[in-house]
């Protein structure tokens, strides 16, 4: 099936046919008619940006049609010129993202040299369209309250989009789309590339663009075209902002301090002191002509400086509760020329990079002195060279390079760069202390080329709007990871501090990265194809039919995988044809469109979620061990003595045992692992089938409404499988677990002691990966949308929605009801993590009537609570090794101050946590001066209700802290205010 595609589309991209795809850019089609409708072939039609002068030409075809791709979104004049008619003029055409308008030029006979104005707004619906999302814009960007200013959360007032806020790590808000780990989105900026093929898009983009660059951005949440692929979840495909004939830019300033804001939830519970906190953020742009109507340069630079308020809440311990800041300093450029080089050839460059190094990092229940640090630099380029090639065709040939350059340590790394040599972490049951196990390091390259064309063909029963392309891409990570080299003990059933005299406080197991670092290459090349054909039947009804093909190579090592006849020929999933299907039809009045589809989307493969197969090997360089093997150690929850020598002393690692574990696994040598993960010949990549079905109403030419119902069923989504799984004789946490093994596991070892001398069995975890995750989501998305006009702006965005699987969805799970070599796949029926039901966003923005310049906006978020699972650790009934059994249905509270009552269905994921709400506001007043010059003197208030936002508590009954709350939720703020100035010039 792969050889014929291939051809296929080689021999497609020789024809001398194209036009541009929408990945960061805009459609514009109409017809041509005169004064009795008639058609009109043969006009000439130039499209030109008012802003740049940069123009676009082309000729009525024989039907009267015109059409042009390729467009950067902005607004344009449209004129038409034919001999014997009035030239014709519109102005202020508005083009967005992503999005095809739909203009209709009516001529008049009369003198070329008379002209027709023309004046109005076109429809806001795309009437070629089944996709399903939104735009965002500028003014939104800028106008709306943002407590980090990264656009990705403001992605959030978008129906059918959930974001998180992160407060532990600048620039990485996440969102999550129809029900789906947020790995799986696709992050595009001026059509390029910018994700991160290690941990995917759980962090958001690669390289953060800040708001003051985006020009505008497109989310398509469902039914996205053949032309986008490698994701199951969506589209966010962000443009930057470009110069003009005139110098334009902006300086702005974004203040705070702790003055203006409270003391969080749990500070003000323990009384402790409020953080020294401070933000600024800072910076400009600026744009303008090289080369009036051909060459421009765009420019932005911004500063951040954070010193943000962080509260460490450990109730069983109050001696560690305290306040503290984690501190943030950031550069953001951005460098973009854009040049047009004749009538039919235009490229152009941008260049984004941004280091944001931050220290005192609090992340999870930890305490101060397990802070960590993280150095980071992201960078991306792109070069675009876009050619007419004919009336109706058009090419776009990109290059492009994202980077990313990480390290993530502690500070007592960073000051000797030797992790072995700091304290042991001190694992608590409810908290982490003493010691960070954090030293790790990347450097994450992706190089990218792809071709876009498509041809334009009217008159064919209908008008044909035929793309095709080619996408081609190589990524790779260099990563080293000295990570728990310190050694970590663990204390599962308490939160004590260490007591010599009291055995019920010493640790119960200790893990330990032996022999040295960990060090892996990950490399990548994928491929994609597509072909799609926009048929526009008739004036009413646009058909949509596509098919893309994706194969990807990554390079795995099978050097000692007997599952594997050759080394080299690691698993290629060679069978990924999606079929994209769809229609769009409009009323009469072109006022009311109904839109439904059906796709398929395969996933990429995240070196995070396979790096196993490079660094958990037979025989390896580094792993890590525990003591004891196979179950903690039952001597402190029975009150006695640890058995096992490396903890009967207490959380110590002295220079003897230290020289013990070296002694069992030299330094410097490949030693032979206890466990391992071994590839699976069989692995596909993961998919997902969208049915969707919707309606779009303009109102008013500044208001529409729509609602769409979705339905997305995820297939052959990756688990984790044990091969050495475990039994214990009784329930009783402290039975020790036996390895039992497996039949596939007999002919892996059996494999492998017939190469290797006494190579024995496998005594700890050895796994392996299969596609039986399941996943199906439904959603109703409602959106009330009033464009900016009468100086106002408002939308409302609602979704319902329920997302379940026999997978939690999120990252490479493992079934927790696997016994031996059954899996459980039915119990393990549930929620996924990503499951909110109701999600309500109102947001808007407006110019107080008769004040001179008072300005309000908001965004207000109501979310339902996530689900999590309520279980005993004390306990295993099914004897497997997992402590996470779920609890019976049924109504159970917590103790202590801050605990809760909960609903269980019982099963995984039975119980849904607090709900979330923020409201966010901003009161302002511009000063107009020559246009465009204005200045805007505004204040911020986020969570001006002060609601404390909690996170999931945690589920374990055997724990003090069981319901209670003890955490913000990460998108959690405090009320604070904050102070910002934008000069527009």
């Amino acid at each position: 099936m792969r050889r014929p595609l291939v051809f296929v589309f080689l021999a497609a991209l020789l024809a001398p046919v194209g036009t541009l795809a929408q990945q960061g850019t805009t459609e514009l089609r109409g017809s041509l008619i005169d004064s009795q409708g008639g058609v009109l072939p043969g006009v000439t039609i130039v499209v030109r940006n008012q802003e740049t002068g940069i123009f676009r030409e082309t000729i009525s075809n024989d039907d009267g049609t015109y059409f042009l791709s390729g467009l950067v979104p902005g607004t344009y004049e449209i004129t038409a010129e034919l001999q014997g008619f009035k030239k014709f003029a519109r102005r202020d055409v508005r083009l967005e993202i992503g999005r095809t308008a739909t203009v209709p030029i009516s001529l008049e006979v009369g003198a070329l040299t008379e002209v027709v104005t023309v004046t109005g707004t076109n429809s806001n619906l795309d009437l070629t369209s089944k996709e399903v999302g939104g735009t965002v814009t500028a003014r939104e960007l800028t106008g709306l309250p943002s407590v980090n200013r990264n656009f990705v959360g403001v992605i959030g007032i978008l129906p059918g989009v959930i974001p998180s806020i992160s407060t532990e790590s600048f620039g990485s808000d996440s969102i999550s789309v129809n029900g789906q780990d947020s790995r799986n989105n696709n992050y595009m900026l001026d059509g390029a590339n910018n994700n991160d093929d290690v941990i995917g898009q759980r962090a958001g983009t690669q390289a953060r663009t800040a708001i003051e660059a985006v020009q505008e951005f497109q989310v398509i949440t469902n039914q996205f075209d053949a032309e986008f692929g490698r994701t199951t979840g969506a589209i966010i495909n962000a443009v930057t902002k470009q110069g003009s004939n005139a110098f334009r830019g902006v300086l702005f300033g974004y203040f705070q301090d702790a003055a203006m804001t409270e003391r969080d939830f749990f500070a003000e519970l323990n009384d402790l002191e409020k953080p020294d906190t401070s933000q600024q953020q800072f910076g400009g742009t600026i744009g303008g002509p090289i080369v009036r109507d051909k060459a421009h340069f765009f420019f932005s630079l911004e500063r951040v400086r954070i010193d943000e308020g962080i509260t460490i809440n450990v109730p069983t311990r109050p001696e560690f509760n305290r306040t503290t800041t984690e501190e943030t300093r950031v550069w953001n450029t951005v460098v973009r020329f854009d040049n047009q080089i004749n009538a039919n050839n235009t490229w152009g460059v941008r260049w984004l990079r941004e280091e944001s190094p931050q220290l005192n990092q609090i992340i999870g229940n930890v305490t101060l002195e397990a802070a960590r640090e993280e150095f980071d630099v992201d960078q991306t380029v792109v070069g675009t060279l876009n050619s007419v090639l004919g009336n109706t065709r058009f090419n776009t040939l990109r290059v492009a390079w994202t980077q990313e350059d990480v390290a993530f340590a502690n500070p007592c790394f960073n000051s000797g760069r030797n992790q072995a040599a700091c304290p042991p972490t001190l694992d608590f049951q409810t908290f982490v202390t003493q010691q960070s196990t954090t030293a790790s390091a990347r450097v994450n390259d992706a190089y990218q080329i792809e071709d876009t064309l498509a041809w334009f063909i009217p008159g064919r029963r209908g008008d044909h709007d035929v793309k095709l392309g080619v996408q081609w891409q190589h990524s790779q990570a260099d990563s080293r990871n000295e990570g728990n080299l310190n050694g970590t003990f663990q204390f599962s059933q308490s939160d004590a501090a260490f007591d010599a005299a009291n055995f019920r406080t010493y640790p119960d197991r200790l893990s330990i990265r032996v022999p040295g670092a960990s060090r892996s290459f990950n490399k990548n090349q994928s491929f994609g194809a597509f072909i799609q054909d926009k048929w526009k039947l008739s004036d009413h009804l646009t058909v949509t039919g596509g098919v893309r093909y994706d194969v990807e190579h990554v390079t795995l090592p099978e050097t000692d995988n007997p599952l594997f006849d050759d080394p080299n020929n690691w698993p290629v999933d060679t069978n990924n044809v999606a079929p994209r299907v769809g229609f769009a039809y409009n009323f009469g009045d072109s006022r009311t469109l109904l839109r439904g589809g059906y796709g398929r989307f395969y996933d990429k493969t995240h070196f995070e979620l396979i790096g196993a197969v490079h660094t958990n090997t037979p025989f390896t360089t580094s792993f890590t061990r525990q003591f004891p093997l196979n179950n903690f150690d039952p001597g402190p929850l029975q009150g006695l003595r640890p058995s096992d020598p490396f903890l009967a002393n207490g959380p110590v690692l002295t220079d003897a045992i230290r020289a013990q574990i070296a002694a069992l696994f030299p330094p410097g040598t490949t030693v032979r692992n206890t466990g391992a993960t071994f590839d699976n010949p069989d692995r596909v990549l993961p998919y997902t089938d969208q049915v969707s079905f919707g309606v779009e109403r303009q109102l008013r030419d500044d208001f529409t409404i729509s609602a769409d119902y979705v339905h997305a069923f995820g297939r052959d989504q990756l688990m984790a499988v044990q091969l050495n799984p475990t039994l214990r004789a009784t329930t009783s946490v402290t039975s020790p677990n036996v390895r039992q093994g497996s039949a596939t596991l007999t002919a892996i070892t059996d494999a492998l002691q017939q190469r290797f001398v006494n190579f024995g069995r496998f005594t700890g975890n050895v796994t392996t990966f299969q596609n039986v995750g399941e996943t199906d989501y439904d959603a109703l998305l409602v959106q009330a949308q009033k464009r900016y006009s009468n100086n106002y702006m408002a939308r409302v965005s609602y979704t319902l929605s329920n997302s379940r699987g026999n997978t939690t969805s999120q990252g490479l799970p493992f079934s927790q009801f696997q016994v031996l070599d059954n899996l459980n796949l039915d119990l393990n029926q549930g929620p996924t993590n990503f499951d909110q039901r109701h999600n309500l966003v109102v947001s808007g923005m407006a110019i107080v009537p008769r004040t001179g310049g008072f300005t309000v906006s908001w965004v207000a978020r109501a979310l339902s609570g996530t689900p999590f699972t309520l279980f005993d650790s004390r306990v295993d009934d099914d004897r497997n090794g997992t402590v996470t059994d779920p609890l019976p249905a049924g109504s159970y509270s917590g103790s202590g101050s801050n605990s809760i009552t909960v609903e269980n269905d019982g099963g995984r994921n039975g119980a849904y946590g607090p709900g979330f709400f923020k409201l966010d506001l901003r009161l302002g007043y511009t000063l107009n001066f020559n246009a465009p010059q204005r200045l805007e003197l505004f204040g911020e208030v986020f969570n001006v209700t002060n609601r404390a936002n909690f996170a999931d508590p945690t589920g374990d009954q055997a724990s003090a802290n069981f319901l209670r709350l003890t955490q913000l939720s990460s998108s959690n703020n405090a009320r604070l205010a904050q102070l910002g100035v934008r000069f527009v010039f």
